[in-house]
């Protein structure tokens, strides 16, 4: 007989509800034996069992092997992962008033976004920063200076809605409006003579700046964005559930909205002022899940987006049927990076 799981009480915190659900998933496949699991997947009995002790959370690639071997959804189960290491460095968890969700279905809320980046000429004099800041002392005390004004001349028909966030102090909203009051200065960002779409550039500047990670950059926003649709905004794929400039699927964009948006899944269509920020709080979420992984660390990034980290920490063949995309991804971002850009 096997050795009985340690209890483990879903409220306890993100790590724990995880573990719970990842138990869950298992009793539902049948609560088939950690040895049967380890046949199915190549790892070991004492591996797998490890991603539900609620001790610490599963690599991504043991994840989907676990996941796929429950029969259940291993993208859907890697957003999760993901969200639930923001959670566990220091993000707000969600309003308690918020309804409940089914244990899949969990809406975390987004790890507010640091300061924004210096400009690429101010990199140049220093290392560059690998780490995802998360400090907020200086955004709030920047953010006090930003008018609501100003930002709405640079996003237009966000200006009540940045009111209302402004007098209740969210973080990450006024770690945008930091970021945003700087957006008229986008050359140092993206070519001023490319095919971007005027009207696009201040959200890609603002998405492409939301965190300290080398290589999510607007360049890159805008170079996944052409691959992506062209940047079609009222583009619409139902085969693909995929709407929208960036693609989005509706039942991850959730996770990448705003917190107080995140009890829902949103139905098309999509305007690029939700679906191009978003892109922004996606990347910065799982590029540091991909630091080490062989290859281009931007063409890496790009190549989650539209597979899953997992996929791309394991170099899975499933790289090879997106290789167009990425190699349309790489040809506009040589056409949209800035000449001088050390980056």
């Amino acid at each position: 007989m096997g050795r009985q799981e340690r209890p483990l009480d879903p409220g306890h915190g993100p790590l724990a509800r995880f573990a719970c659900d990842l138990r869950d998933l298992r009793r539902r496949a049948g609560s088939p034996p950690y040895r049967e699991l380890a046949t199915r997947t190549h790892y070991s009995a004492s591996t797998l069992a490890a991603a539900t002790a609620g001790h610490r959370l599963p690599g991504a690639a043991v994840l989907a092997a676990f996941v796929g071997a429950c029969d259940g959804d291993p993208d859907a189960w890697e957003q999760r992962r993901v969200h639930t290491h923001i959670l566990m460095t220091g993000a707000p968890s969600p309003s308690p008033s918020s309804p409940a969700l089914p244990p899949a279905e969990v809406a975390p809320s987004v790890s507010p976004p640091p300061p924004p980046r210096p400009s690429p000429a101010s990199r140049a004099r220093g290392p560059a920063r690998r780490r995802w800041a998360t400090g907020l002392g200086a955004v709030m005390a920047a953010v006090c200076a930003v008018s609501v004004a100003a930002f709405a001349t640079l996003v237009p028909g966000d200006s009540a809605a940045l009111e209302s966030d402004a007098r209740t102090d969210r973080p990450r909203d006024a770690a945008m409006s930091v970021t945003s009051a700087r957006l008229p200065d986008d050359a140092g960002w993206l070519r001023t003579d490319s095919d971007i779409p005027r009207e696009y550039r201040a959200l890609i500047v603002q998405a492409g700046t939301l965190c300290h990670v080398p290589q999510v950059t607007p360049a890159l926003i805008a170079a996944m964005l052409a691959a992506e649709s062209g940047f079609d905004a009222a583009l619409s794929d139902p085969g693909k559930d995929e709407y929208g400039i960036a693609r989005w699927t509706p039942r991850v964009l959730r996770y990448y909205l705003p917190p107080e948006r995140q009890s829902t899944v949103p139905v098309p269509p999509f305007t690029p002022e939700d679906s191009i920020p978003a892109m922004g709080r996606m990347l910065c979420a799982i590029a540091p899940e991909l630091e080490g992984v062989p290859g281009d660390p931007a063409l890496n990034v790009a190549a989650a987006y539209r597979t899953a980290t997992w996929i791309v920490q394991r170099q899975d063949a499933g790289l090879r049927s997106i290789q167009p995309y990425l190699d349309q991804v790489r040809a506009h971002l040589e056409r949209y990076r800035p000449a001088a850009n050390p980056s």
